[in-house]
């Protein structure tokens, strides 16, 4: 499945307003991506346990949930090799665009200079918006 339908602006701020809702960083990313590129409902179950950095704060939940919606382009459905290769590749891809920018993939790290709870918040939703467009630029082949 390609993502031309994917809209990066639109999955961006969809990512904020599911972050905003009630959905952890790793849900908001993954279904904003996910209801661009698709018609049906995600399977957003499948992320609720990464947000938080996996909640122990390590993996980002946005970056979890970016390379999981990679996987809606990426991923394989047979074991194939050079598949798991390519998936591979753009997660690394997404993971180091998302160091340099941010300077750290670990949730600890990225709010350890959050003073209170709505610093968390303002500062996580720069991740979650940034990872949704992130992810879905990759999709488009940006």
């Amino acid at each position: 499945m390609s993502c031309n339908n994917c809209r990066a602006s639109r999955a961006e701020e969809e990512s904020d307003r599911l972050f905003h809702s009630g959905w952890n960083c790793a849900e908001s990313v993954f279904q904003a991506v996910y209801k661009q590129s698709r018609e049906d409902e995600p399977p957003v179950y499948l992320l609720t346990a990464m947000g938080g950095g996996m909640g122990c704060k390590t993996t980002c939940g946005a970056v979890s949930g970016g390379v999981a919606a990679l996987g809606l382009v990426f991923g394989r459905k047979t074991p194939d090799e050079a598949a798991k290769k390519l998936a591979g590749a753009k997660a690394h891809d997404f993971c180091k665009a998302f160091r340099e920018e941010f300077h750290a993939l670990d949730c600890w790290e990225l709010i350890a200079d959050f003073d209170n709870e709505q610093d968390r918040k303002s500062g996580c939703t720069r991740f979650v918006r940034r990872a949704a467009l992130m992810a879905c630029d990759m999709m488009e082949g940006k």
